[in-house]
């Protein structure tokens, strides 16, 4: 992520036109603060070097709240990290710190950038919403989460999410102006206009919902920074088990169309285990692993590299303050994967303790067998 140099909050245009679309005219407004304390800590090794390298993010969210009447509702995520260890040397670091976002607004920058030491903020989310009637208008940083998949969306083009990311909850939002237009009880529309900061980047698309013999489906299609996109999903259940699919296919800018599709299926089993699989279509990629192409990684086109891919989470509460979880991705193509035992400890109330580790399997020149174990661990508070 390419950061600003760094200037005062208050001179984001964003954000003040957020306050003032956060100001009521006739109603009294509700305020609200929430937010947490996290202390992540990473530990791993460079794959260009091959050096051990440690990483420890402190990072404070502030996530403020406005509601005036029924009629609108604003919210500003403010996040204030300290990056400290010799992560910040390799070249992993600068690669990502040369990276430049495609979102329309300039909403990060560093405080304080030294050799062994970064102190940085981004606005993650910042939006505001006007509700009339029914209808819902969105402007500003927002998630727009559309699909059923679990670790890959194919039709989620606007905020694409990688199924391998350490913090796998915390999802980048996308720059756009958002409506929503129900149409009866079961049935909606959705538009959205996504600008980009260069020509190219932009993307407009909709999506058209409702319910069929107790599945929700929709159907979406757009124009997505040069490519054509046209899709759909639906979502409900197969007996007991929850059961959802999801589909989308490119006319690529290039001339290489492809295929992105999925089906997963989730189930509670006796004994408090809960089981969720899900096949990944990857059309975009290769089932030689002589044939990947590494560059797409690079700028965040895709975050995968084959074509058949296969996705696996268990949980269970072990006691009333202890669960346990395993995530793993594996390459049903060149037969690499990524497995994480995962542990989370309520310490008390609004305070969690978790370690987790990404032990990457293959031969070297697999796509994960390529990657280096990552053990990680974060103590979080809540507000």
């Amino acid at each position: 992520m390419k950061s600003s140099p760094s200037r005062p909050l208050a001179l984001s245009p964003f954000l003040i036109l957020l306050i003032l679309l956060s100001v009521p005219v006739s109603a009294q407004p509700a305020f609200e603060l929430h937010g947490y304390v996290k202390n992540l800590g990473i530990r791993s090794s460079s794959i260009l070097t091959n050096e051990t390298f440690g990483l420890d993010i402190s990072r404070f969210r502030a996530k403020g709240l406005v509601n005036a009447g029924d009629w609108l509702h604003a919210e500003v995520w403010l996040d204030t990290e300290l990056l400290l260890g010799s992560f910040l040397d390799t070249p992993e670091f600068e690669l990502g710190e040369a990276i430049e976002r495609t979102t329309f607004f300039d909403l990060d920058w560093i405080v304080t950038d030294q050799r062994d030491y970064q102190i940085r903020q981004q606005l993650f989310r910042a939006f505001a919403t006007v509700y009339v009637g029914q209808t819902q208008f969105t402007v500003g940083r927002q998630r727009i989460a559309w699909g059923t998949g679990f670790a890959w969306n194919p039709t989620d083009i606007l905020n694409p999410f990688n199924p391998g990311a350490i913090e796998l909850g915390e999802k980048a939002g996308v720059d756009a102006a958002y409506v929503n237009v129900p149409l009866g009880a079961f049935s909606r529309i959705e538009g959205v206009v996504a600008p980009g900061r260069r020509q190219g980047q932009s993307s407009v698309a909709a999506r058209a919902g409702t319910n069929w013999r107790e599945y929700d489906v929709s159907v979406m299609g757009g124009y997505f920074r040069d490519d054509w996109v046209a899709g759909g999903d639906f979502a409900g259940y197969l007996g007991n088990a929850g059961f959802r699919g999801e589909a989308a296919y490119t006319w690529s800018d290039d001339g290489r169309n492809y295929l992105r599709a999925i089906l997963n299926a989730d189930y509670n089993f006796a004994g408090g285990y809960y089981v969720l699989v899900e096949l990944y279509y990857n059309g975009q990629g290769s089932r030689d692993k002589d044939d990947y192409d590494v560059t797409t990684l690079l700028t965040s086109e895709t975050f995968n590299l084959a074509r058949d891919y296969a996705a696996a989470s268990v949980a269970k509460s072990i006691t009333p303050l202890l669960a346990g979880a395993l995530y793993s991705l594996v390459n049903l193509d060149d037969q690499s994967a990524l497995v994480g035992p995962a542990l989370t400890y309520s310490l008390a109330e609004n305070l969690e303790l978790a370690a987790s580790t990404y032990f990457f399997l293959g031969a070297s020149d697999t796509e994960f067998g390529a990657q280096e174990h990552v053990f990680f661990a974060s103590l979080q508070w809540y507000f």
